[in-house]
C-alpha cells in the first residue's frame, strides 16, 4: 500500500522534468555555410583580432577590436597586443569594473589538446544593407525580444564552439556545443548565447576550480550576469535546459551590450563615402575662397551667411552656382581664411557640414577624414581670382572692365555689357532720363538677364522710386523680401533658384548663379550700379563697359567693330556711347515718356571754361573730376560729393579685391616624440611679417620670426594655429598643421602613419608597434606569466609564473586537475529520474561511485523530494529600480563620459553593492568665474537594483541617500583608466549635501513583496528582516505542527505526522486536537480500583492483626491477678 504514492510521485516528477518547451537550434555553422575553422591542439588558444570599421559599442565605450578564446569568451582588449586566453573565470560574478572587458557565453577552462573539438567563426559585414540570411534571422530575434523594431545589423560575428572538452580532456568526459552571436548597428549592440539542446555535457563534479561564468562586463561599469549565476551549480552547467523568461525558449540568452544608444559617426561617414562619388559632378570646376574676409566682402558673388549653429565659428561667406556647385568659407577674427568647404545647393549647409562632422570632427579615425577630403578637397584660396568690377555712378560716369574712366550722358536704353562663355551668358542694360531741365542724364533703371546651360533666363529689374527707394522685379514679378535677424542686424533677402537678392536700405544686390553680381544703389535720386564679372567672361564682353581683355586701348569698341582711342574727346565718346543705344524693346520694357530725338548733353569742357568761378566746388571735391562735373552740372555740391564718395568706394573695392595676405611656408605635419623638443621653421613671401599662435598651446612656443619649438609633455588635446600678419597690407594668413605625438615606450615603436585623433583637435596620437614581450596601448607593459590568473588558491611569482598545484592535484599551476586514479567512476552513470524536483544527479567518488543528488535550496532530503529549508525568493523581471537624482558640480571641465564613469565608480563602491547604472547625465549649466576656471553643474539620474538577499532592501530604502552624500565627501585617488586617455573615473566633485540628493523612485516593503515569489512547494511565505532581506520560509520551520507533530513539506504543502503521548492522541491537520485513549482510560481506572482494593485489604489485614494482639495482652494480666489471689 505504501508503494503506490511513490509510483505516482515518480511519474509526476518525470512529467515535470521533461522539457515542455523545445530547445533552441543553433544557427547553421561549419564549412558549408562559409565558416572558418580554428583549432590548435594546445591547452589554450585565441583567435585573430576582429576590427570592425565602425567599432563595437560595449557599455559606454566604442571598442576597436575583439577576439575569442577556446575558453568560451569574446574579449575586447585595451590594445592590439594585449592578447591572453584567461582560462579561469572570476571567483565572483561580474561587477562591471573588471580589468578585461569581455562577453562570456560559457567561461570555463576548456582543453582542445587531446584531438577532438573545434571552433568555427564567420564575420558578416553589412554596412550598406547587404543581404545575408543569418543576419536577417539575428535581426528578427533582436527585434522580437528587445523591442528594437528598427534594428538593422551592420556588423555581426558568429562563433561556434563544437564538442569543446573540459580540462583535462584526456581524463574528463562530456563536451559542450554552443554558439555566440555579436551584432551591432553601430549605435546598439547585442549578444545572443545559444546552447545546443543536450549538447552541454560537462560533468560538474569534475570541475575542481572556479565554476562557469556567463554574462558580460564592459569594464566601465556596465555588466549583466546570466540568471543562471544565482542557480545551483549543476544548473549553471546545463544552460541548454534553462528556460529564459523573456524569450520563452530553452537554451537562448540575449543581452543588451550598450549602456545607451549613441550615434556612430564612423558608420555615418562610411555610408556617406559609399554614396558620394569620388569627384562630384557639381564640383568639377574649382571654386576657391577669397583669401581674406576683407577681400570676400567686396566680391559680390559671395554672400555673408551665419551658420554658426552648424558648428562653424567665426564669419562665413558662401557662393553658389548651378554648374560649379557651391563653396562656403570661414574666416577668423583677423579676417584670415580658416577653411573652405563644398556646398551642393544653397541654404542646405547642414547636408554638407554633416559629412564633414561625421568623418573629421566627431570620430577618432583620421583615415576617414582623409577619404572625405578625397571627395571634398579642402578649399583654399590658391586658385582664387577676384571678379572684374565695373561701375556706373553719378551723372553718369563709367569705369570699364579694364579700368578706363569716362562720362556718358546719353538718353535712352543702353547695352551696358553683354558677356558669354561656354556655359552661360549675361546681359546688363540701363535706362537714363534727363535730370529735370539740366542738359544731363542719370540712370533710373537697370535690368540684368542671366542664362546658363542648367538654368532658364533669369531677369532682374531695378526701378528708381521716390525718396531713394528701389522697386525690384524678378521675371516681371515684384520681389517680396524676407527679413532675417543675424548677428544683431536685420537684413532682407530673397532666395530662388539661380538668384540671390539682398536689400539693405537703398542698396539692392543680385547674385546670378554665383557667377555674376550686380549692386544697385539709390542716392540723390540717382541709381548707381557696380558689376562683378567672373574670369570666364574675359575676352567675351561688349557694350558700354568695354572689352575686357586687360587692354584699355580697345575699350571703346563699337558694334561695327571699329575702335576709338581712350584719348578721344567727350563729344566723340558721346557719339560712341550712342552706338550702344537699344532701339528695339529692351529688358526694361516700353518707355512711357517721350524722348527728344536730338538730345545733346553739356560737356565738362563747357562747364570748366571759367575756373575762377568754381574754386569752392573744386576745393570741396578735392579736384576730383567726376565730383566737380556733377556739382557744377546740378548746381548742388552734395550731389558731387555723393559721386566722389561712390568713386572712392569703388576704388577701395578694386584695391581690396587685388590685395592678398602673406603666404606661410613650412611643414604641414609636425611629428614629435613625447618629452623631446622638435624645431620647425616657417617663412613667408611678404615683408614685415610677424608670426604668432592663434591659440594658447602650453607645449608649443612660436617666435615672431617663424621658429617653432614643440616639446610634447602631455596628451592634452589642442589645435595648433600659426598666424602670419603683414603690417604692410594689414592682412593675415592661417596655417593649421597636423600634430602627431608618439607616446610609445620606445621611439622605435612609433608608427606615425597609423594615428588616432585626440579629442576634437588637430592633435593625433601615433600608433605603437610593440616588440619583444611588450604590450599595452603604448607598449608600456612587459608580458609576465602572472598576467593570466593561476589555478584558484595557487600563487603567482612575478617573472616566474604559477607555483605548484594544490595537494592531490596535478598540473602546471595554471591548469590543475585531479590525479588520474580519481576518475575510477567515469564509466558510471545516474539512473533515470533519480533526483526529483530538478535536482542534479552525479556519481560521487567519495561514496563509492554511488549516485548523489545536488538539490535546490528548498529541499532537505537526499533525493530532492522533501522541502522545508528556507531560500531566497525569485524576483520578477518587472521589478522596478531604485532611482535617485544627484546634483553635482566640478571645475575640471569634465566631459559627460568622465562624469558618468566617475559617478558610477563612486556608487559602485558603496558599502552595499546595488548600483546598476546612470540612466542620464546632463550638463545643466557652465559658469565662468573671475578666476578664469569654469564650474560645470551636472544632473545625474542613478539607478540601483533591489535584491532580496542581505541588507540590500534596508540599505536602499533607509541608508542610500546618506551613503551617497558621504561617497562624494571623499576624493577618488587620481588614476586614469588605461582603456582610454579621453575618459576617466576620478573627476573631483565639490562636496554635496543631503539637499543635492533626492528620491526619484523607491518602493516600500509591502510593494516590493509583490515583485518577489517563492517558487518552491506550496505553503512557503516571505519573511523580511533588515539584515537578511526577504526569505521564503516553510511553515515547518515555524512550528507548523502542534503537540510535537513531525512536519514534512510535500508538493501540496506542509504535512503533519501526529504522535501520541501519555493517555492522549494528537489529531487534526496540524495536530492541534487531543483525544484520550479509551484503553488507557479503563486501564488506569481499573488499575486505580485495583490499587484501592489492595489498599483496603491491606488496611483490613493490618487492623485485624492489630486487634488480635490486644486481647491476648489483657487476658494475660487478668489471669495473673487471679492467680495471685
Amino acid at each position: 500500500m505504501r508503494g503506490v504514492p511513490w509510483v505516482l510521485l515518480s511519474c509526476l516528477c518525470c512529467c515535470l522534468l521533461r522539457p515542455a518547451v523545445p530547445g533552441v537550434s543553433l544557427f547553421r555553422y561549419g564549412p558549408r555555410v562559409g565558416d572558418r575553422k580554428l583549432v590548435r591542439r594546445t591547452q589554450d588558444f585565441t583567435s585573430r583580432l576582429f576590427q570592425p570599421q565602425i567599432g563595437f559599442p560595449l557599455g559606454s565605450s566604442l571598442r576597436n577590436s575583439l577576439y575569442f578564446t577556446d575558453n568560451g569568451q569574446i574579449i575586447f582588449p585595451d590594445s592590439d597586443y594585449q592578447i591572453f586566453s584567461y582560462p579561469h573565470p572570476l571567483q565572483r560574478r561580474f561587477t562591471g569594473w573588471e580589468l578585461v572587458a569581455l562577453v562570456a557565453p560559457f567561461w570555463d577552462d576548456a582543453d582542445f589538446s587531446s584531438g577532438w573539438g573545434t571552433t568555427y567563426y564567420q564575420e558578416y559585414v553589412t554596412l550598406y544593407g547587404e543581404y545575408h540570411p543569418l543576419v536577417r534571422q539575428v535581426e528578427s530575434l533582436i527585434k522580437k525580444f528587445t523591442n528594437s523594431k528598427d534594428y538593422k545589423a551592420r556588423w555581426t560575428l558568429k562563433v561556434t564552439w563544437v564538442n569543446a572538452p573540459a580540462y583535462p580532456a584526456k581524463w574528463t568526459f562530456g563536451t559542450n556545443t554552443y554558439q555566440a552571436i555579436l551584432s551591432t548597428d553601430g549605435s546598439r549592440s547585442y549578444a545572443l548565447f545559444l546552447y545546443q539542446s543536450g549538447g552541454m555535457r560537462w560533468d560538474v563534479t569534475q570541475r575542481l576550480g572556479t565554476s562557469v561564468l556567463m554574462g558580460f562586463s564592459s569594464g566601465d561599469g556596465y555588466f549583466k550576469n546570466s540568471p543562471l549565476m544565482s542557480r545551483p551549480l549543476w544548473e549553471r552547467y546545463r544552460p541548454d535546459q534553462f528556460l529564459d523568461s523573456n524569450s520563452g525558449l530553452r537554451g537562448l540568452q540575449i543581452y543588451r551590450l550598450h549602456r545607451e544608444q549613441r550615434p556612430n559617426y564612423r558608420l555615418m561617414c562610411l555610408q556617406w563615402l559609399k554614396s558620394s562619388p569620388q569627384r562630384p559632378r557639381w564640383g568639377r570646376n574649382q571654386i576657391s575662397c577669397p583669401c581674406s574676409w576683407q577681400q570676400g566682402l567686396w566680391d559680390l558673388r559671395f554672400q555673408p551667411i551665419s551658420i554658426g549653429r552648424w558648428g562653424r565659428s567665426g564669419k562665413q561667406l558662401c557662393r553658389f552656382s548651378s554648374w560649379q556647385g557651391g563653396v562656403c568659407c570661414s574666416y577668423g577674427l583677423w579676417g584670415e581664411l580658416r577653411e573652405g568647404w563644398r556646398v551642393q545647393s544653397p541654404w542646405q549647409f547642414d547636408r554638407e557640414l554633416e559629412p564633414y562632422n561625421w568623418c573629421c570632427r566627431w570620430n577618432d579615425k583620421p583615415y576617414l577624414c582623409t577619404q572625405y577630403r578625397q571627395r571634398r578637397p579642402c578649399i583654399g584660396c590658391a586658385g582664387y581670382r577676384p571678379p572684374r568690377p565695373a561701375w556706373l555712378f553719378g551723372d553718369p560716369h563709367i569705369t570699364t572692365l579694364d579700368g578706363v574712366n569716362y562720362t556718358f550722358n546719353g538718353l535712352g536704353d543702353f547695352l551696358l555689357v553683354r558677356a558669354w562663355d561656354g556655359n552661360s551668358s549675361f546681359l546688363l542694360q540701363g535706362r537714363t532720363a534727363q535730370m529735370g531741365s539740366v542738359q544731363a542724364t542719370n540712370f533710373i533703371a537697370f535690368a540684368a538677364q542671366y542664362h546658363s546651360s542648367s538654368l532658364g533666363p533669369i531677369t532682374v529689374q531695378w526701378f528708381l522710386e521716390p525718396n531713394d527707394t528701389i522697386r525690384v522685379l524678378l521675371n516681371n514679378q515684384t520681389v517680396t523680401f524676407e527679413t532675417k535677424h543675424e548677428d544683431g542686424e536685420d537684413w532682407e533677402i530673397f532666395n530662388a533658384t539661380g538668384i540671390f537678392l539682398t536689400r539693405n536700405s537703398s542698396l539692392v544686390s543680385a547674385s546670378f548663379d554665383g557667377t555674376t553680381a550686380i549692386t544697385v544703389t539709390a542716392l540723390s535720386n540717382i541709381l548707381h550700379a557696380s558689376s562683378s564679372l567672373p574670369e570666364e567672361y574675359q575676352n567675351h564682353t561688349e557694350g558700354l563697359l568695354g572689352v575686357w581683355n586687360d587692354n584699355p586701348e580697345d575699350d571703346f569698341r563699337m558694334p561695327n567693330g571699329s575702335t576709338l582711342s581712350p584719348e578721344s574727346s567727350e563729344e566723340t565718346l558721346f557719339h560712341y556711347g550712342m552706338t550702344w543705344k537699344i532701339n528695339e524693346t529692351s529688358l526694361l520694357g516700353e518707355r512711357k515718356d517721350h524722348l527728344p530725338s536730338n538730345f545733346t548733353p553739356v560737356f565738362f569742357s563747357q562747364l570748366w571754361r571759367n575756373k575762377s568761378l568754381h574754386e569752392n566746388v573744386v576745393s570741396s571735391c578735392n579736384g576730383q573730376r567726376q565730383c566737380i562735373y556733377d556739382a557744377l552740372l546740378t548746381g548742388d555740391t552734395s550731389t558731387g560729393l555723393h559721386t566722389m564718395m561712390l568713386f572712392k568706394r569703388y576704388q577701395e573695392m578694386n584695391t581690396t579685391l587685388n590685395k592678398y595676405p602673406p603666404t606661410i611656408n613650412g611643414s604641414h605635419v609636425l611629428e614629435a616624440y613625447r618629452g623631446q623638443t622638435r624645431l620647425f621653421q616657417y617663412t613667408s613671401n611678404a615683408e614685415d611679417v610677424t608670426f604668432s599662435l592663434g591659440n594658447n598651446c602650453a607645449d608649443v612656443k612660436l617666435f615672431e620670426n617663424g621658429t617653432l619649438l614643440w616639446t610634447p609633455k602631455s596628451l592634452t588635446p589642442f589645435n595648433l594655429e600659426i598666424l602670419a600678419r603683414s603690417a604692410k597690407v594689414g592682412l593675415s594668413s592661417l596655417l593649421q598643421p597636423k600634430t602627431v605625438v608618439c607616446n610609445c615606450s620606445a621611439e622605435s615603436q612609433c608608427v606615425y602613419n597609423m594615428t588616432s585623433r585626440v579629442g576634437n583637435s588637430s592633435l593625433e596620437m601615433a600608433g605603437c608597434k610593440c616588440d619583444g614581450d611588450t604590450f599595452g596601448l603604448y607598449c608600456e607593459r612587459s608580458k609576465d606569466p602572472c598576467e593570466e590568473q593561476c589555478f584558484p588558491n595557487v600563487s603567482c611569482i612575478p617573472g616566474q609564473g604559477c607555483e605548484a598545484c594544490p595537494p592531490n592535484l596535478t598540473g602546471d599551476g595554471r591548469h590543475c586537475a585531479a590525479l588520474e586514479n580519481s576518475f575510477l567512476c567515469q564509466n558510471k552513470s545516474c539512473p533515470v529520474n533519480y533526483c526529483y524536483n530538478h535536482g542534479h544527479c552525479y556519481i560521487s567518488q567519495t561514496l563509492g561511485c554511488e549516485p548523489t543528488c545536488t538539490c535546490p535550496p528548498a529541499f532537505t532530503d537526499t533525493r530532492c523530494f522533501l522541502a522545508g529549508n528556507n531560500f531566497t525568493p525569485t524576483a520578477s523581471p518587472e521589478l522596478p529600480l531604485r532611482v535617485i537624482q544627484i546634483s553635482l558640480s566640478e571645475d575640471q571641465n569634465a566631459s559627460m563620459t568622465d562624469v558618468n564613469a566617475s559617478v558610477a565608480y563612486r556608487l559602485g563602491t558603496l558599502a552595499v553593492r546595488a548600483f546598476l547604472q546612470n540612466s542620464k547625465v546632463e550638463l545643466i549649466r557652465s559658469l565662468a568665474p573671475a578666476s578664469g576656471s569654469s564650474t560645470q553643474h551636472w544632473k545625474v539620474i542613478s539607478e540601483f537594483q533591489y535584491r532580496p538577499w542581505g541588507p540590500v532592501i534596508h540599505f536602499l530604502n533607509n541608508q542610500l541617500l546618506g551613503a551617497v552624500v558621504e561617497a562624494f565627501l571623499h576624493q577618488v585617488p587620481a588614476r586614469r583608466s588605461k582603456r582610454s586617455e579621453g575618459s576617466r573615473n576620478n573627476v573631483v566633485f565639490h562636496p554635496i549635501s543631503r539637499e543635492d540628493v533626492r528620491d526619484e523612485m523607491a518602493l516600500n516593503l509591502s510593494t516590493l513583496k509583490t515583485y518577489f515569489s517563492c517558487s518552491g512547494y506550496k505553503g512557503y511565505h516571505m519573511v523580511y528582516s533588515p539584515e537578511s532581506g526577504l526569505t521564503c520560509v516553510s511553515p515547518c520551520s515555524e512550528g507548523f505542527c502542534d503537540h510535537g507533530g513531525q512536519c514534512q513539506h510535500l508538493p501540496d504543502g506542509p504535512r503533519c505526522s501526529c504522535v501520541s503521548f501519555t493517555i492522549y492522541t494528537a489529531w487534526g491537520e496540524r495536530c492541534e486536537h487531543l483525544s484520550v485513549k479509551l484503553g488507557a482510560f479503563f486501564g488506569i481506572l481499573f488499575g486505580a480500583l485495583s490499587v484501592l482494593l489492595v489498599l483496603g485489604v491491606a488496611v483490613f489485614v493490618v487492623l485485624r492483626f492489630w486487634g488480635c494482639s490486644g486481647t491476648k495482652y489483657y487476658d494475660y494480666r487478668l489471669d495473673s491477678a487471679e492467680a495471685s489471689q
